[in-house]
């Protein structure tokens, strides 16, 4: 059953790589230098967007940073704005920028927010593939290693490593080296700050909430991956409840009622397990879209996101 399950996985992964990659804008042009030569016009641009790169120490390589700008932020120039960062830019960013502009014309809608995509310098999407696998999982498992390193090589047509448990380093790279970026760069709040992510980016928004909830404040998981390691997320929940009496975050989580019937049950226990806590602080809302697939939820899950998380209401 397993291999039943990451077989299909994998094949749906590499179909909506191969749609991803015709579909990404200019916004990740940088990282996909072949792709220009292909284009006879201009590539499309997102609006109020910039991409920053630098080298990670922690991680030893480039990054990038693709950050959507709120749209008074040169105008109002005392102001202070919160930050959403959302892991997976190299390929979600270009549609979560644009749904936040969908926020401020004709009229701006409170909070203005700055979203920061945390993202790699790739050669092709492989790269990006093998990455995300190794930065959004918390714990090593040589058998899923093999697995991605299987699809992703095929995917990019070359030899690509994959290990997975690089969360913790991931992590500190965000706190030590993207926080100061930002914080230090932009009028940016250090408080306040919320983290997204959907599928394996999911996972990882749970892992840093039960294990670094005082990082953000606002956390966003779409069809995270609960099951991952046998469920180890339930053993970070339960060493939590063992040594806090409190919990302060808001967390939402959805689903696609489409998806296989273990994500909507693993999203279902993983609320009851946190509300049965009865943390003062901690709110939870989660949410199921029917008839919406693993992907095809994306789009309307971040939208949901938004609304919920951010009181996005115009």
């Amino acid at each position: 059953m397993k291999n039943l399950i990451a077989n299909r996985c994998g094949i749906r992964l590499v179909f909506f790589l191969s749609v991803a990659v015709a579909a990404i804008p200019n916004v990740f042009s940088q990282d996909q230098p072949l792709q220009t030569e292909l284009n006879t016009y201009p590539l499309v641009t997102v609006r109020l967007t910039e991409t920053r790169t630098f080298y990670s120490k922690i991680l030893d390589q480039e990054m990038v940073l693709y950050i959507k700008i709120p749209a008074t932020y040169k105008t109002n120039t005392q102001k202070i704005y919160p930050c959403w960062y959302a892991t997976d830019a190299n390929l979600a960013f270009a549609m979560i920028a644009d749904m936040a502009n969908t926020f401020e014309v004709p009229v701006i809608t409170e909070p203005e927010i700055f979203v920061v995509g945390i993202g790699y310098k790739i050669r092709d999407m492989g790269d990006w593939g093998a990455w995300r696998t190794r930065d959004l999982t918390p714990t090593n498992i040589p058998s899923s290693d093999t697995y991605w390193k299987d699809v992703f090589s095929k995917f990019a047509g070359r030899q690509l490593e994959v290990k997975t448990g690089g969360a913790a380093k991931f992590l500190e790279c965000i706190e030590k080296e993207v926080f100061p970026f930002m914080e230090s760069n932009y009028r940016v709040s250090s408080t306040g700050r919320g983290l997204g992510g959907y599928s394996y980016g999911g996972l990882f928004s749970l892992y840093v909430l039960l294990k670094r909830p005082e990082l953000f404040t606002i956390y966003y998981a779409g069809s995270p991956s609960i099951r991952y390691d046998k469920g180890v997320l339930y053993t970070y929940e339960k060493e939590y409840a063992a040594t806090h009496n409190d919990l302060n975050a808001t967390l939402f989580m959805t689903a696609g009622g489409a998806e296989d019937s273990v994500m909507i049950v693993n999203v279902n226990r993983m609320t009851a397990q946190l509300v049965s806590r009865n943390y003062p602080g901690l709110k939870v809302e989660t949410q199921v879209f029917p008839d919406e697939t693993h992907m095809s939820c994306v789009p309307a899950a971040w939208m949901r996101a938004f609304r919920v998380l951010y009181n996005k209401k115009y």
